[in-house]
């Protein structure tokens, strides 16, 4: 049995990317999916920009971005492993969620870390986040043939938004000069 060389595997990555553009391009752009998710990827920072105080926005985007990067990174590990998959897409290359990996999760958990000072009140918050997440936002998305689960548990998201979210503000506040 003989396994693929370097170049197969390019040479299929290369044919992969061509199908996954022309799926984009024929059933993907401009369909009203295409416009939430692009509705999604820029209004939640318009909305960010006008609850956030200007003297916090530096502490605060801090943390989003923080939770951008684990969402981007850990999206493209799920997507890539089959754990979950994205049938319709704002772009046609990775990451696969733009718009929820590095807009609505990062500014979401950022409201509730802003609003959240202390450390009670974020836990609360982050806890009704990680569930309007997995067992709302998830399933509606689902619904709407934006994201599809394959066996992947919404406890699992709600476990790990949990998690992801409490270490980064705990690694922030290592960082960062304490915010008042």
């Amino acid at each position: 049995m003989t396994y693929p060389s370097y170049s197969d595997v390019q040479e299929i990555r290369s044919e992969l990317k061509e199908v996954g553009y022309q799926h984009w391009l024929h059933d993907d752009l401009f369909t009203w999916q295409w416009w939430v998710l692009l509705l999604a990827a820029i209004l939640p920072w318009i909305i960010w920009v006008c609850l956030i105080k200007r003297e916090h926005r530096l502490h605060v985007f801090a943390f989003a971005t923080s939770i951008g990067i684990i969402s981007s990174v850990l999206d493209v590990i799920g997507a890539d492993l089959l754990l979950w998959e994205y049938p319709t897409k704002l772009f046609p290359m990775i990451p696969p969620l733009f718009p929820a990996d590095l807009t609505v999760i990062p500014v979401t958990f950022s409201l509730a870390y802003y609003y959240g000072k202390k450390w009670r009140a974020y836990i609360l918050y982050n806890f009704i986040v990680a569930f309007l997440f997995s067992y709302v936002i998830e399933p509606l998305c689902t619904w709407t043939q934006i994201y599809k689960s394959n066996n992947f548990p919404h406890w699992l998201s709600f476990i790990g938004f949990t998690l992801i979210s409490l270490l980064v503000r705990w690694s922030i506040e290592r960082v960062l000069p304490i915010r008042r």
